[in-house]
């Protein structure tokens, strides 16, 4: 069974897809900067340092390593943070991966919202990026990935928004819903591309087990803001307002980063199907059931 170095594996998509792959008896190994444990590696690509032990053993490398985009407002700084936590963590991970003799697969996270927001039809993996800085932020990302081409096949997963109660956008959504104050955002006709945090972490070891390359859009589907909004309140039990909250009071608060909330993008699922997988959950409702408690 193979050998698995994890970077960024102690967030929410590294912690599940740590489970799965250990339930399925892969060795994994973690990079952090405060190890704890056995199976995790001292790195800090600021420093440019690296733990050497257990490097030799891995076979397959998951990068899911970046600053949270969501965190905070997008200032001049934390912009080059958000790029710089990426880009800049892939490069010091190339050049770890010398002292990787066995490596054989490299699969790295990657971000939806690539394609800028023009346009009514379903993005696919061949639409080119957008212009806009989330669209150049993952052109960079996913260029740098690129780089262990020369080593390995690499694949790239652009995430959507995750559905995990635990943590990430949906826990955030559902905190004003608990004090009755679940509304659209923007005009709620906006769409949302979604996927289930078990299907995630499914397709990463699919990738990995079927040897996959390529870049595939990671989304079981997609939503209107509208209908989000009104299926977890209705799920909480809670109200659900009109009319919604103004674009405006959004960039007010949020800046340039408003924009993933209140613009529209539809992706295809069709190429990650072709390749043979299959998603659990085919709709939003069943997605939400098991986090969303009444």
């Amino acid at each position: 069974m193979k050998t698995v170095l994890i970077s960024g594996g102690r967030g929410l998509i590294g912690k599940s897809l740590s489970r799965l792959l250990k339930q399925k008896g892969y060795t994994v190994y973690k990079l952090t900067r405060r190890p704890k444990k056995n199976s995790h590696i001292y790195w800090n690509p600021e420093k440019q340092t690296i733990e050497s032990k257990h490097l030799s053993e891995i076979d397959v490398i998951i990068n899911l390593a970046g600053s949270n985009i969501a965190d905070k407002k997008w200032s001049n700084d934390r912009k080059t943070d958000l790029v710089n936590s990426r880009v800049n963590s892939i490069h010091f991970l190339k050049t770890a991966a010398e002292k990787m003799p066995n490596l054989k697969y490299y699969i790295s996270a990657s971000g939806i919202n690539c394609y800028g927001y023009n346009g009514p039809h379903e993005k696919t993996e061949t639409d080119p990026y957008g212009k806009d800085f989330l669209s150049q932020l993952v052109k960079d990302w996913e260029m740098a990935s690129d780089s262990f081409r020369s080593t390995c096949p690499v694949a790239k997963l652009r995430i959507a928004m995750v559905i995990d109660g635990r943590g990430g956008a949906l826990k955030k959504i559902m905190q004003p819903i608990k004090f009755g104050l679940g509304s659209p955002l923007g005009s709620g006709k906006q769409y949302v591309p979604w996927i289930h945090i078990d299907d995630l972490c499914n397709m990463f070891a699919y990738c990995i087990e079927n040897n996959i390359s390529g870049t595939f859009n990671a989304a079981n589907g997609y939503i209107s803001n509208r209908e989000l909004m009104k299926t977890i309140t209705k799920k909480m039990k809670k109200p659900f307002f009109l009319p919604s909250v103004p674009k405006g009071i959004l960039k007010v608060f949020l800046g340039e980063m408003a924009t993933m909330l209140t613009e529209s993008l539809k992706v295809s699922n069709k190429k990650i199907r072709n390749a043979g997988f299959r998603f659990r959950y085919s709709n939003f409702d069943s997605a939400i059931t098991d986090f969303v408690k009444k």
